[in-house]
């Protein structure tokens, strides 16, 4: 008797479907984990929140609140998926897992500290400036307790070079007006006390030092903002292994930001009032400083991506509007923009791991509600 139309070859069809199923799992487990996913990271200092943009490869943006009474986030370190940004006035730092685009949890800090500036050490540690206490605070972001180091005064700002912290004290008043020059505390963050050997290094110039980065040369780099109105902000080279200012330029303006290296000789640094300023390591220079700087109005933040684009970051109507990551390539030729949130300020680049194996409950031992 004939079979009935649809049924013939169907049991080695099912086996032919099972086998592939097989060897689809097979081919799963043994597959490498996806690449890291590269993203631009902004504060927006006034709305509260983290812009978390994608661009390796292009993908959506999405603000993440940051939450806390009076918060005025004013940075931003991250390591693997996860971020830090200190919150201000709201005595906080806040935890952000940047794979879920979630809050995670908001570590609180002692009374007064004023959250600014902040460096992640390892998997667990980091540490966060108190300019209102004069210390910083070692801080575990797992378990969400903290310890303070005293350091110099009004710390503003961390970099985690060398196996060593080193706190920029900007030496200034409460409205910013510098006492005296800055300088830099060394800490040892295994013992998370002064570092042996040298513990300080004196800065040049008028002091109010808040921003460093890294460059190709192996020195990092410190802006000194100086006083406010006056156009006497600084750049400052450091030898982190001999722990000692090398070299100090003028030519910033008044009151730059934050700065980036963009892996070679460039160090690009932000002005609210000159756009995008430029030094080359390579000819000890500040090449594009005061009155020839790229055109971005109220340049208030600068990151490079692995492709060595620019990311100037312009604030905007701070009382009212957003604003936009101006996207520059290599001529500092504008490319494309990017919108973000109200008053955007410092940016970074990161890679975020894409690894999906671990568990994903969005949450951090002992995080709180």
């Amino acid at each position: 008797m004939p079979r009935p139309v649809g049924q013939a070859g169907a049991a080695p069809r099912a086996l032919l479907l099972l086998a592939a199923g097989l060897l689809a799992a097979c081919a799963d487990t043994n597959a490498p984990a996806p690449a890291p996913e590269e993203v631009l990271l902004v504060v927006n200092t006034r709305s509260n929140s983290l812009s978390i943009l994608p661009i390796d490869p292009a993908g959506q943006p999405m603000s993440v609140a940051l939450g806390g009474m009076g918060s005025r986030p004013n940075g931003v370190a991250a390591r693997g998926e996860i971020a830090l940004v200190p919150l201000g006035p709201a005595n906080a730092v806040a935890v952000v897992n940047l794979r879920q685009r979630k809050l995670l949890d908001r570590v609180p800090l002692p009374a007064g500290s004023g959250a600014t500036g902040v460096a992640v050490i390892n998997d667990s540690i980091a540490y966060v400036g108190n300019p209102g206490l004069n210390t910083v605070s070692r801080v575990n972001y797992l378990d969400g307790t903290s310890v303070e180091v005293p350091v110099g005064i009004r710390p503003q700002g961390i970099i985690f070079v060398r196996g060593r912290v080193f706190v920029l004290n900007g030496n200034v008043d409460p409205s910013g007006v510098p006492l005296g020059a800055s300088w830099i505390t060394v800490l040892d963050p295994a013992t998370n006390r002064p570092a042996s050997g040298v513990d300080s290094i004196a800065l040049g110039g008028p002091g109010g030092a808040a921003f460093a980065a890294p460059a190709a040369d192996g020195q990092f780099y410190v802006v000194s903002r100086g006083t406010p109105g006056l156009a006497d902000g600084r750049l400052s080279a450091v030898d982190p292994l001999a722990r000692v200012e090398t070299a100090s330029f003028a030519g910033l303006g008044t009151t730059p930001g934050d700065l980036i290296s963009d892996g070679g000789a460039r160090v690009f640094v932000s002005s609210l009032r000159e756009g995008v300023l430029e030094f080359n390591t390579d000819s000890n220079a500040v090449v594009r400083g005061v009155g020839e700087g790229v055109e971005i109005a109220s340049n208030s933040g600068v990151a490079v991506d692995s492709d060595r684009r620019l990311y100037a970051i312009s604030a905007g109507d701070c009382t009212a509007g957003s604003g936009l990551a101006h996207v520059l390539n290599d001529e500092l030729e504008q490319i494309d923009s990017l919108p973000l949130g109200r008053c955007p300020g410092p940016a970074k680049v990161v890679k975020v791991s894409q690894d999906v194996t671990g568990s994903d409950d969005g949450l951090l031992a002992g995080s709180r509600p």
